[in-house]
């Protein structure tokens, strides 16, 4: 995205460049005032240091490229996405951890302190082939789950990656709409 601005930036400031020289020539031929002269560099040094500016912050701002280093790991519901008290009771009821055994145990609970766990099988669609790290990324979850398996997790998530290094899993649920997972730690 940022390079493709400078290039049309470098695209308007070739004519204004030209008409802004001319115009110190002639100034300068005439009154001998180097005012159009200051502008003009002015104009590229801003040009240039914010081009740079853009070039190095740009990776910054790409969603997070994701392994499957990444993807293991314990999942908690994400108030953020729709604060309330029905985000806040599936945060105390709802959560799950997917093992370096392709395994998703989701845990919900049934009263209390005690909490049942589904345990299933989980794969990972091959997603693209990352030269510099050496391993596959973006690779999406694929959820083994059948009608005995509770109803979050019947169906696969939908991953969303955003910049920053952040990620998180929507999983479509019969009850509630959409139910949304982040990596974190649980805490009562």
């Amino acid at each position: 995205m940022g390079k493709g601005i400078t290039i049309i930036f470098y695209i308007v400031m070739l004519p204004i460049s030209g008409v802004l020289l001319l115009t110190w020539i002639l100034t300068y031929l005439k009154w001998k005032k180097h005012y159009a002269l200051f502008v003009l560099i002015a104009i590229w040094v801003l040009f240039i240091l914010g081009t740079g500016l853009l070039w190095l912050t740009e990776p910054y701002f790409r969603p997070m490229i994701l392994t499957q280093k990444d993807i293991i790991g314990d999942y908690v519901i994400d108030k953020d996405k729709f604060p309330g008290k029905q985000a806040d009771w599936q945060y105390e009821n709802f959560r799950f951890t997917i093992t370096d055994n392709d395994e998703l145990i989701f845990e919900s609970r049934i009263y209390n302190n005690n909490w049942k766990a589904d345990t299933v099988k989980v794969s990972y669609s091959s997603g693209y082939y990352d030269i510099d790290r050496k391993e596959y990324c973006n690779r999406k979850l694929r959820v083994h789950s059948d009608s005995t398996s509770h109803h979050i997790i019947r169906d696969n998530p939908t991953l969303y990656r955003q910049n920053f290094n952040r990620f998180y899993y929507v999983f479509e649920s019969d009850k509630f709409g959409n139910v949304f997972f982040k990596k974190g730690q649980w805490k009562k």
